[in-house]
C-alpha cells in the first residue's frame, strides 16, 4: 500500500517542518499584533501562545459565548427546553433588534421566537435581539441574566469575567481576559458537544 498525500496538506506539512528546522531553539514560531492572545492545544492544555492573557479586557460580542453557556447549561439540566418560547420585548428589539443598528436576527416585537432559533441568531448572526430575549425569558430581565452569566462564570473557574449584559455591547463594568474566553470557548467545546450541529 503507498501512502498518498494530498497536495494542500503536503504544502501544509512542508511549511510547518521548515519552520520548524528553521527556527533557533527557544525562538516563537507564532507572532501578532494583537496586544492580548492566548493559544492553547485543546487537547492537553498546553500553553502555546501567551501574550498579555490575563489584561481585563470589554469582551464585545465574546460574551455571548457565556450567554449560550448559561443557555446551554438549562437545557442540559432541563430548566427550559428547544422548543420553549419567548416573547420579544420592546427592550429586546430597541436595544439589540432591527432599530439599533447592531448585529440582530430581526425578530419582530412582541411575536414568540423557540429557544432553538434564538440560540441559531445568536451562534450564526451575533443576534443581540436574540440575546436579550433569552435573558429576559429565563430570568426576567436582562440584568438578573448578566448576574447568573457572573455567577456561572465564578462557577466555572473563571473570576476575573463580570458580565453587566447578556450581548456584550458596551457597558461599564463587564470585563474578561483572553485566557478566560479561551478556557470558556473550550468548555463550551466539551461539556456541550449536544449542541454543536
Amino acid at each position: 500500500m503507498q501512502l498518498r498525500v494530498l497536495p494542500p496538506f503536503a504544502s501544509l506539512l512542508g511549511l510547518v517542518l521548515a519552520l520548524l528546522c528553521a527556527a533557533p531553539a527557544g525562538a516563537q514560531l507564532f507572532e501578532t499584533k494583537a496586544t492580548q492572545a492566548f493559544m492553547i492545544d485543546a487537547d492537553t492544555g498546553t500553553v502555546l501562545f501567551a501574550k498579555d492573557p490575563d489584561k481585563p479586557i470589554p469582551p464585545a460580542s465574546m460574551a455571548k459565548l457565556m450567554t449560550m453557556e448559561v443557555v446551554f447549561n438549562a437545557l442540559k439540566a432541563k430548566r427550559i427546553t428547544l422548543d420553549d418560547t419567548f416573547v420579544v420585548s420592546e427592550n429586546a428589539w430597541r436595544t439589540g433588534g432591527a432599530p439599533s443598528g447592531t448585529s440582530t436576527m430581526f425578530a419582530k416585537l412582541k411575536s414568540e421566537v423557540r429557544v432553538e432559533d434564538l440560540i441559531q441568531g445568536v451562534t450564526v448572526q451575533a443576534a443581540n435581539d436574540g440575546c436579550i430575549v433569552l435573558a429576559e425569558g429565563m430570568a426576567g430581565s436582562e440584568a438578573n441574566f448578566a448576574a447568573q452569566m457572573t455567577d456561572r462564570a465564578r462557577q466555572l473557574g473563571l473570576p476575573k469575567s463580570t458580565f453587566v449584559n447578556s450581548t456584550g455591547l458596551p457597558a461599564d463594568g463587564q470585563q474578561t481576559t483572553v485566557r478566560e474566553l479561551t478556557m470558556l470557548a473550550l468548555h463550551l467545546w466539551r461539556d456541550y458537544p449536544e449542541f454543536f450541529h
